[in-house]
């Protein structure tokens, strides 16, 4: 008797959205599990029997309470039956809200501006030296697993190997052909699988490439800052980050188990409080952020510098945590969509904001090795440092004109020009190499002559960094 009452009130239900359709054809598409659900959700509605395309098609909350029903009721044949049924048939005509043209239009941008700025921190970086650097090769790893062929003096990259950055680019852009971006009723069913394995793999690159691109900043400090207790907090930091990287893969990775029921609901797994992990991972990705950005403050303030020439270097470095203002905007969308069912169209703003935070986290790691790129095309807007190597054979005292070389007589080394304030600095070791980095200079005294005064001074390291050697070799 209730199955007889079940079929019999479905088919009042929709008999008026079928009236060109032979009745017996439209219920024996309808499985029993969807009919339950419509004897469940519409008829407590009131939806009007000559008016369902309006009452069920045009109200998100109503349609969400039918499809959780059959999401739940029906295996994925009668999903994919019932999903059929509602969206060629009742809903025929009816406009599907959908932002996926949007996730492929704003990945896109932001993809290719990144791979921009990528090529040119490389191409800032040829123009200092030819070799690349521990924070190069993390750059690198974050756009590309590459190899390396030396020859002629010079690295080059093995692109033959996939990009990391490559699928978290076209992950958005697949899963937003295949409904990503419309209420979950909407997407076909068949997809459905499909698009929860590729989230889940994007979670994965969304750690990996996160970490890196912070890894590149940390080594990036490492290798231009001299002062010991600096570097050991950097190294300190870099522990971190090592050790958060691996504990928040792991928990991504294995979020249920088996890891199978991630995306196929059929299987039945223990998962974790993904939501709450979500929020942590979120909440520590903005204090490294912000520790980063302040790391070489501290360092900087010391310096012997002007005014302008500090800020300027300030905010350089600053760029690097740029990416905590996209953390917390994302934040506010994970608080705002987290709990959502609905997570096909829900968590368009979450996609896209974890998108940005990783690319810009990206972009603002090379933009801090742009230096070079600055003094050679706009040399007004950073003070500049230049090295020449002199091998002077006559009597060339210090004390002569300003505009010859204050090495003396028979010396090797190299001297330094810089823009501000005419001063020159001479070093007359030849342990000292344009790519040396602070790591290589030991202790030694310099000569420095400025507006026609004359000092020896006792320097360590700091004292060529203050001249802005190792960051305009960025």
């Amino acid at each position: 008797m209730r199955v007889l009452g079940i079929i019999a009130t479905v088919a009042l239900l929709v008999s008026a959205a079928f009236a060109d359709v032979d009745l017996s054809q439209a219920l024996a598409q309808i499985p029993t599990c969807t009919q339950e659900c419509g004897v469940n959700v519409l008829v407590p509605a009131q939806c009007q029997l000559t008016d369902l395309s309006n009452c069920l098609c045009t109200n998100s909350t109503l349609q969400l309470e039918f499809a959780l029903c059959v999401l739940e009721s029906c295996d994925l044949a009668d999903q994919f039956v019932s999903s059929t049924v509602l969206q060629n048939e009742i809903c025929k005509g009816v406009p599907i809200p959908s932002r996926s043209a949007e996730i492929i239009r704003d990945v896109i941008i932001i993809s290719a501006f990144t791979y921009v700025i990528i090529g040119l921190r490389f191409y800032s970086r040829a123009l200092v030296t030819s070799e690349m650097w521990w924070d190069d090769w993390a750059i690198a790893l974050a756009g590309v697993s590459a190899r390396v062929h030396r020859g002629l003096g010079s690295t080059a990259v093995d692109y033959a190997k996939q990009l990391l950055m490559i699928p978290m680019t076209i992950i958005p852009i697949i899963n937003a052909t295949r409904g990503f971006g419309k209420h979950f009723w909407d997407v076909p069913p068949q997809n459905l699988v499909l698009l929860r394995k590729l989230y889940y793999i994007s979670q994965i690159l969304y750690v990996i490439v996160q970490s890196v691109a912070k890894f590149s900043i940390l080594l990036l400090y490492l290798r231009i800052f001299p002062s010991k207790r600096f570097r050991l907090v950097v190294k300190i930091a870099i522990g971190w980050m090592i050790c958060h990287s691996l504990a928040f893969g792991m928990v991504v990775s294995f979020q249920c188990i088996p890891v199978e029921s991630v995306w196929d609901l059929t299987v039945h797994g223990r998962c974790t409080n993904y939501q709450a992990f979500v929020y942590a991972a979120a909440g520590f990705s903005i204090f490294e952020d912000f520790i980063i950005m302040m790391l070489p403050v501290w360092e900087l303030k010391d310096l012997s510098l002007n005014l302008r020439k500090k800020i300027a270097l300030i905010f350089l470095f600053a760029l690097g945590s740029f990416a905590c203002v996209t953390s917390m905007i994302r934040l506010k969308y994970i608080v705002a969509y987290g709990t959502s069912v609905d997570v096909t169209y829900g968590n368009v703003d979450v996609i896209l904001w974890s998108v940005l935070e990783d690319y810009v986290a990206i972009i603002c790691a090379s933009l801090m090795c742009f230096r070079p790129l600055f003094i050679r095309f706009l040399p007004s807007m950073l003070p500049t440092t230049n090295l020449s190597e002199s091998k002077n054979a006559g009597s060339q005292g210090w004390a002569q004109a300003r505009g010859g070389s204050k090495l003396g007589a028979g010396a090797k080394g190299y001297e330094l020009h810089s823009d501000e304030d005419e001063a020159k600095v001479r070093v007359q070791k030849t342990w000292f190499t344009p790519t040396s980095s602070a790591e290589e200079l030991p202790e030694q005294s310099y000569s420095i002559e400025s507006h026609g005064r004359s000092e020896e001074l006792w320097q360590d390291r700091r004292g060529l960094e203050g001249m802005g050697i190792h960051i305009a070799s960025c």
